[in-house]
């Protein structure tokens, strides 16, 4: 089992060091390797990928093509709002393995419900999409 930092560093090289929250990705991955959790991690990533790519589609300013935008941004707001509940639940399991005062401090950098936390979160999720990108590129074996 690769240790957190070891996992982070070679994700970060991966992205061509693009990684923007490395001490809360690290932290959580640490949580996941001590506690056995790593199947919520893997399903943050599985989420996070999909939810970045939403996010970079939309900041692109691209238009749909032959569909009905309102009906679409209707769906595509829930859709949203599902995968960060999602990905907000999964990370509480997780961070429920860590003391009290670690897991209060992670909730008000990461979800807290200002835009501030919001970025912090979203930055997050960026560095969970390119964790998935690296396994998906690395090998049929799974590094845990």
């Amino acid at each position: 089992m690769m240790k957190a930092n070891e996992i982070v560093e070679l994700v970060d090289k991966f992205s061509g060091g693009k990684l923007k929250e490395k001490d809360g990705f690290e932290f959580l991955l640490s949580i996941a390797i001590e506690n056995n959790l790593m199947d919520l991690i893997d399903e943050i990533a599985f989420h996070s990928k999909f939810l970045w790519r939403v996010f970079s589609f939309l900041k692109s300013g691209r238009k749909f093509q032959e569909i009905d935008e309102e009906i679409y941004k209707g769906r595509i707001v829930a859709q949203i709002n599902e995968t960060v509940e999602k990905i907000r639940n999964l990370i509480l399991r997780v961070i429920d393995a860590s003391s009290e005062d670690e897991k209060r401090n992670f909730v008000q950098k990461f979800l807290g419900t200002d835009m501030e936390g919001f970025e912090n979160f979203i930055n997050l999720v960026h560095d969970f999409y390119w964790l998935k990108n690296w396994k998906i590129d690395g090998s049929t074996k799974s590094p845990w």
